[in-house]
Order: structure tokens, then C-alpha cells, then sequence
């Protein structure tokens, strides 16, 4: 797992894991240099949205595409979405999500387990090896 355990994707994607003030601020400070990372509040949305999309309905090993426009000086965004296997853990459906993005000469890889919650959201956490 590239960038990994604790991704602000998790905060992205609505998977929030509520960390401790100190984890957060080691987590807020790895990330900053990512294209994660200087996402504006819209980017962000629209990716936590497709995120979830893709882990309810999509099939594992099959890439969906992500793009956000460029906006004003920023530029865009181009991205995949990869489930690549599902699995059942500690009673709750799992997925391994892999993300790749790029803005300009900017690349992140990140890939991660979300798992569903009872209320039907997505969080981000360690799955037991098989």
C-alpha cells in the first residue's frame, strides 16, 4: 500500500476517522505537497462522490475515470478509480480501492480498504490479511 494507513482520502471520502489533534497534524503535513492535499472543497466533493459510487457499484478490476475541470488558475484534475477486490471483514463488506491522480506534473497512487458502514457510508480502515 503506497501512502498509507491513514489517507486524507479517508477525510475526502467521507470515511472520516476522527484521528487524535496530533495524527491529524502529522496526516495534514504528509499530505500537503499531494494533489489530495490542495484539493479546493468542490474537487474534494466531487471525488468523495465518485468514490462512493465506485465502491457501491463497481466491479473489481474495472477502472472508472475521474476528471475535475480546471478552475481559474488551478488546473485540472484527471484520476482513476480501481476496486480491486471485495471481501467480507469483521461482518462488514470491504473493499481495496486503488485512486491514482494527476494535476499538471503532479501524481498521487494511493490505494486503501473502505468498508461499509451500517449507515450505508464508506470508512477507511485496516483489513485483516487473508
Amino acid at each position: 500500500m503506497t501512502r498509507h494507513p491513514l489517507l486524507r482520502t479517508t477525510l475526502l471520502c467521507a470515511a472520516l476517522l476522527a484521528p487524535a489533534a496530533p495524527a491529524f497534524a502529522y496526516l495534514d503535513t504528509f499530505i500537503h505537497g499531494t494533489v489530495i492535499g490542495n484539493m479546493s472543497q468542490k474537487e474534494s466533493a466531487s471525488l468523495a462522490q465518485s468514490v462512493g459510487k465506485v465502491l457501491n457499484d463497481g466491479t473489481d478490476g474495472t477502472m472508472a475515470p475521474w476528471t475535475s475541470p480546471a478552475q481559474g488558475k488551478r488546473k485540472p484534475i484527471e484520476g482513476q478509480l480501481t476496486p480491486l477486490r471485495s471481501k467480507t471483514d469483521k461482518g462488514q463488506s470491504c473493499r481495496q480501492l486503488k485512486m491514482q491522480l494527476r494535476r499538471a506534473d503532479q501524481e498521487d497512487n494511493w490505494t486503501g480498504w473502505f468498508c461499509k458502514q451500517s449507515d450505508g457510508r464508506w470508512r477507511s480502515r485496516k483489513v485483516a490479511d487473508d
